[in-house]
C-alpha cells in the first residue's frame, strides 16, 4: 500500500481514504497510518485534514488526534 514518489496529485490522501474505508469503526492517528502506507506523518496528516474539509474523514479526538471516516452525513 505504499505508492510510488512520482504518484498522481491525490495518491496518497486516497491511500488513505482506503484504509479508513477497509476499516470504517476505526480511529487512526497520522502517526499510525503512517506505519501502515509507509509515508511522512507529516503527509499523512494533511492528508487527513483535506479528508476531513471534503466530509470524507472525521476527527473524533483531539489529543492525539484520530480521525475516522465519516459514515452518515451531519444535519
Amino acid at each position: 500500500m505504499v505508492a510510488s514518489s512520482d504518484s498522481p496529485p491525490g495518491a496518497l490522501r486516497q491511500m488513505v481514504l482506503d484504509h479508513l474505508q477497509a476499516h470504517p469503526r476505526g480511529e487512526f492517528t497520522a502517526t499510525a497510518l503512517s506505519r501502515v502506507t509507509g509515508k511522512s506523518y507529516g503527509a499523512i496528516a494533511n492528508a487527513l485534514v483535506t479528508l476531513e474539509q471534503h466530509g470524507q474523514a472525521q476527527q473524533v479526538n483531539d489529543h492525539p488526534r484520530r480521525y475516522q471516516l465519516r459514515t452518515s452525513i451531519e444535519q
